[in-house]
């Protein structure tokens, strides 16, 4: 980082950061929850932070809190398993971000779920999609995250509509396709707004 830019980080007074913070939740991102099992240890957690970070070797993305109970047990087993929900399920995402659900597999009562036939991972059976994973390695974000890189194993998907949040809420989004200009090909597209 030069040291203009620096200066310039260090220059956001902590206002600005929580109004930076406020303008971020305008990035639309689909909702998943991520879920591990190690021994008698399981557990699952509402993330919007999963991304692909590579197609060769296909490797995926997820922000989670250093030190939090999912980021321990995923260090520690090297596998989880990614559940990306549908339109349909944002019961299940409250669910899983409710810090006051029980502990271990009890908290997977409410939903229907299997283990994933390789690693025993819980794996939501009526999600959009889910992946299987195989953590390849940990990125220190800053002073309080980190990025788990990992590298999918196997997954499954199915037709529907994600949960996305926008804005700090779930929505059900219906998307339809958009005219994409194509190199060499004559475009309807008269004006970029």
């Amino acid at each position: 980082m030069t040291p203009a830019a620096t200066a310039r980080t260090e220059a956001i007074d902590e206002q600005r950061l929580r109004t930076l913070r406020g303008i971020t939740r305008q990035l639309p991102t689909g909702v998943a929850v991520v879920t591990v099992q190690d021994g008698n240890e399981a557990h699952g957690a509402t993330v919007s932070t999963v991304s692909v970070l590579s197609q060769q070797p296909l490797r995926i993305g997820v922000s989670l809190r250093r030190g939090s109970y999912l980021t321990t047990l995923v260090r520690r087993r090297g596998e989880f398993a990614v559940n990306v929900l549908s339109s349909r399920q944002p019961a299940v995402a409250d669910w899983f971000a409710n810090p006051e659900r029980p502990r271990g597999l009890r908290q997977f009562d409410y939903v229907p779920w299997a283990a994933d036939p390789l690693s025993g991972t819980p794996v939501l059976t009526d999600a959009l999609a889910h992946f299987a994973c195989r953590l390849t390695s940990v990125v220190p974000l800053g002073s309080s995250d980190d990025l788990l890189v990992a590298e999918v194993l196997d997954g499954q998907g199915r037709a529907g509509r994600p949960l996305v949040n926008f804005d700090g809420q779930l929505h059900d989004v219906e998307f339809s396709a958009v005219l994409r200009v194509l190199r060499g090909q004559p475009s309807a597209v008269t004006s970029l707004e």
